[in-house]
């Protein structure tokens, strides 16, 4: 009976020990990976990329059961494949990755390399101690991918790994959208999509899709040499495309000039009456809406204006003083914190607080601005996380008008 009990004592323990194994699992690094710096060496390909980043998904459900192992084992195997595979390239390289990172700690993101010079396997040095807890801020993770890149020339790529679970739906594709329209054609965004379910593989279909270029893969496809190769020279090559050679146009010899004399024409005097011109209409250019993001934010439930932030007001006061027809329209917003009807009354202070430092500050006649609150109507950030709810408690400027 002693035994028996002692049994039961001990096998959660066992129990624990090895899910704990399983959790921490390397990734499987024997595979061959396909030699792509033939084809560089050949000239039949060019670099396309200089700098790109990855982001791991390191969260809870990244720990659930698929295939022969978990989705993180595959996600380990996949980035080492992929590592293997980038032919020797100059490159600038950074990796990111979002999870829970304490145990009471909320949700977020970090910088486990770079940016700076690539070197082979430091991505999977990296990312290896990562293990799956938490939910999933993959929004936060792109944004922050964002500002590590901004320091960086050329074109840029960045290829995110993740099942796209335990997420706001909408989060994500946003923050895509805002780093497309920071570096326009200069990047690209791909997704890895990791496990089979289709919700998840829909939202990484969406976040590359907003990238304008780019594209989803389902891990699946290129967990092979071939496929990961085909994978890699999409991201990182491009045919080379010799130029045509210009034609050279010789000059024609000149030939000799002939002047025929021609009749001058007899000329008779007409009387023309010249009729006074009506004047032009002055121009009159319809300026498109323009909107200036403000960089200024408030503490919660707080609408005073912090002295840190009135250089971003001016700006305000500069274009409305430059275009003295325009109008302005000062829009507040709050995170989601707390009921709403008390979120757009303070999202309605804050903006009036902004109007009010216009007015008084830079003699901005009141008539030309409208202040309205919108509470959490229009968040640009998650609200579940602490760095989300700061970028949402903001207040923004929207102008209209006419120009002669």
């Amino acid at each position: 009976m002693k035994s028996k009990n002692l049994i039961k004592v001990i096998f959660p323990f066992i129990a624990l020990a090895l899910l704990m194994g399983c959790a921490t699992q390397k990734a499987v690094t024997t595979m061959t990976a396909v030699d792509l710096n033939s084809k560089v060496e050949s000239g039949q390909f060019v670099q396309r990329v200089n700098a790109f980043e990855v982001i791991f998904d390191s969260t809870l459900s990244m720990n659930e059961t698929y295939k022969s192992g978990t989705k993180m084992k595959q996600e380990k195997d996949l980035l080492s494949l992929f590592d293997r595979t980038i032919p020797n390239l100059k490159l600038t390289a950074a990796e990111r990755v979002f999870g829970q990172f304490t145990t009471f700690g909320e949700p977020t993101t970090r910088l486990l390399y770079g940016p700076t010079d690539y070197s082979k396997s430091a991505l999977i040095r990296a990312s290896d101690p990562m293990q799956g807890n938490g939910f999933s801020p993959l929004d936060v993770a792109i944004d922050g991918a964002t500002q590590d890149l901004q320091s960086q020339s050329g074109q840029l790529a960045v290829i995110a790994f993740s099942d796209g679970e335990d997420m706001e739906r909408y989060a994500p594709v946003k923050a895509a959208q805002r780093m497309k329209n920071a570096y326009g054609d200069r990047i690209c965004i791909y997704t890895v999509h990791l496990g089979d379910n289709d919700v998840g593989r829909k939202l990484m279909q969406d976040v590359a899709d907003a990238g304008g270029c780019g594209f989803m893969v389902k891990g699946d496809n290129i967990a092979s040499p071939g496929g990961m190769a085909d994978f890699v020279e999409k991201i990182f090559l491009k045919a080379y495309v010799a130029e045509k050679p210009r034609e050279v146009i010789r000059a024609e010899e000149p030939r000799p000039e002939v002047r025929l004399e021609m009749p001058k024409p007899a000329v008779r005097e007409e009387i023309v009456e010249v009729k006074p011109q009506a004047q032009e209409a002055p121009k009159v250019v319809v300026m498109e809406p323009v909107t200036i993001e403000l960089n200024v934010q408030f503490a919660t439930g707080k609408s005073n204006i912090q002295a840190k932030y009135y250089n971003e007001i001016k700006k305000v006061a500069d274009y409305m003083t430059k275009y003295p027809e325009t109008k302005a329209a000062i829009e507040g917003h709050t995170d989601n914190v707390g009921k709403e009807a008390a979120n757009v009354k303070l999202s309605q202070n804050r903006a009036n607080s902004v109007k009010n430092y216009l007015v008084s500050k830079f003699k901005i006649d009141s008539s030309r601005i409208k202040a309205t609150g919108y509470g959490p109507k229009k968040s640009i950030a998650s609200n579940s996380t602490k760095e989300g709810r700061q970028k949402n408690r903001r207040v923004t400027a929207v102008f209209s008008g006419t120009t002669n």
